[in-house]
C-alpha cells in the first residue's frame, strides 16, 4: 500500500529543522487563512460542558442541519470524522473489486480501496492537457473494462485544481447508473467554488442513484482539528447497509455543535468569498509571471506547481515557508509543488522567497 503523506504536517518539520515554531508559513495545507469564526470560537467554549455527557448516535440535529442546507432528506446525510473517515467507511460498504482512480489524486482514494484488496485500474491525467479530466475518454476506459464497479473521484479535483462542470459529471453518473457503478465523489472542495451551486452535483440527485458525495468543513471553515466531514448518500439500500457499518459516536461533541453552525456564519462565509475572488487569481497571475515555474491553472485554494529543482521545498524552509511537495502522487515527480492561497502579506512572502531561490 503507497504511503500517503499531507501537508500541514509542521510537527514533523519541526523535529528536524532549526526554524522556530512560530516562524513557519505554512503553504502545504489548503486552510482558509481567515482561522476560526469569532461566533464558532464562542459557540465552542459556550459548548465545553458537552464534553462530559455522550454525543447523539444518530447526531439528528447536525443532520437536520446539513439536510436544510443541501435541501436533501436527512435520511441521506451521514456524518463522521472528517472526509476520510467516510471515504473509508463508504468503500469498506461498497466492498467492490474493481474500481477506477484519477492520477494524480488524493492519495486516501488508493488506500481506502487497497484496504479492501479491490483491484485498482488508473485513468492518467496529462500535463500536456493541464491535468483536465476528459469525461468521454473516462467512459471509454470504463467501457473498455466492464469488470470495474466503482468510480472515485474528486470534484475539484486535489492536487491539480480542475473542475468538472455538471453537465460533465452527469454524463458520468449516467453511464455509471446504465452500468450499476457506484460513483464516490469527493467534494471536499467545492464550498470555494463562486459557482458551486451551479457545479455540486449534490442539488440533481434522485432517490436510489447510485452516488455517495463526501464533503468536509476542514478547509473552508478552517476547523482541521475537529474533523467533521459528512456524505449525501441517496441510495436506500446503501444508505441501510453504511449505517449499520459505522461505528457509534463518530463525531466528538465539538464538532457536531460546529456542524450545527457553520452555515450560519454569513458574514464568515461572504468575507472568505472576497478573499478568495481577489487573493485566487492574484496569486495564480503572480506566480505565472515567475518563468522558472511551470502553473496549472486552478479554480481552488491550491495552484499546482512544476520547477526544475527537486529540493525546492527544501530551500523554501530556509525562509520559514512549508510548501507541499507532490512526488508521492502518481503521475507526479519530485518537480512538482502544491501551494496554498493564503492571505495578501503570506502570498508575497512566497512569491518573494520562490523569487530568490530560483534565481540562484
Amino acid at each position: 500500500m503507497r504511503v500517503a503523506h499531507h501537508g500541514g504536517n509542521l510537527a514533523a518539520i519541526r523535529r528536524t529543522q532549526t526554524v522556530a515554531p512560530q516562524q513557519l508559513l505554512d503553504f502545504s495545507a489548503n486552510i482558509n487563512p481567515l482561522g476560526l469564526a469569532p461566533e464558532l470560537r464562542q459557540l465552542l467554549t459556550a459548548g465545553l460542558d458537552e464534553l462530559t455527557r455522550y454525543p447523539d448516535t444518530t447526531y439528528l440535529a447536525l443532520r437536520q442541519q446539513l439536510s436544510q442546507h443541501f435541501q436533501v432528506p436527512v435520511d441521506w446525510v451521514f456524518v463522521g470524522n472528517g472526509a476520510v473517515q467516510l471515504l473509508f467507511d463508504v468503500a469498506a460498504t461498497l466492498a467492490v473489486k474493481n474500481v477506477l482512480l484519477l492520477a494524480p489524486a488524493f492519495a486516501e482514494y488508493e488506500r481506502a480501496f487497497t484496504r479492501i484488496n479491490a483491484k485498482i485500474t488508473y485513468f492518467d491525467l496529462a500535463p500536456a492537457q493541464q491535468f483536465q479530466i476528459d469525461v468521454p475518454a473516462l467512459i471509454a476506459t470504463l467501457q473498455q473494462h466492464p469488470e470495474i464497479e466503482a468510480v472515485c473521484l474528486g470534484n475539484p479535483n486535489n492536487p491539480t485544481g480542475q473542475v468538472l462542470a455538471r453537465e460533465q459529471m452527469q454524463q458520468l453518473q449516467s453511464y455509471c447508473q446504465q452500468q450499476h457503478i457506484w460513483l464516490l465523489l469527493d467534494e471536499t472542495f467545492m464550498d470555494f467554488l463562486p459557482n458551486e451551486a451551479a457545479i455540486s452535483l449534490v442539488p440533481s440527485l434522485q432517490t436510489d442513484d447510485q452516488v455517495v458525495i463526501v464533503r468536509s468543513a476542514t478547509k473552508f471553515f478552517a476547523i482541521p482539528g475537529l474533523r467533521l466531514g459528512y456524505a449525501i448518500v441517496p441510495h436506500v439500500q446503501l444508505g441501510q447497509r453504511l449505517l449499520a457499518f459505522s461505528e457509534p459516536w463518530a463525531l466528538n461533541s465539538l464538532a457536531a455543535i460546529a456542524g450545527q453552525h457553520i452555515y450560519q456564519l454569513t458574514d464568515y462565509i461572504q468575507a472568505t468569498e472576497q478573499w478568495f475572488a481577489q487573493e485566487q487569481p492574484w496569486l495564480q497571475q503572480q506566480l505565472a509571471q515567475i518563468p522558472q515555474l511551470t502553473v496549472f491553472p486552478s479554480q481552488v485554494n491550491y495552484i499546482l506547481l512544476r520547477a526544475a529543482p527537486t529540493d525546492l521545498a527544501e530551500r523554501l524552509l530556509q525562509f520559514g515557508i512549508v510548501i507541499r511537495t507532490c512526488a508521492d502522487y502518481r503521475q507526479l515527480d519530485a518537480h512538482y509543488y502544491r501551494v496554498a492561497v493564503k492571505d495578501r502579506a503570506a502570498d508575497q512572502r512566497l512569491l518573494v522567497a520562490l523569487k530568490q531561490v530560483l534565481s540562484q
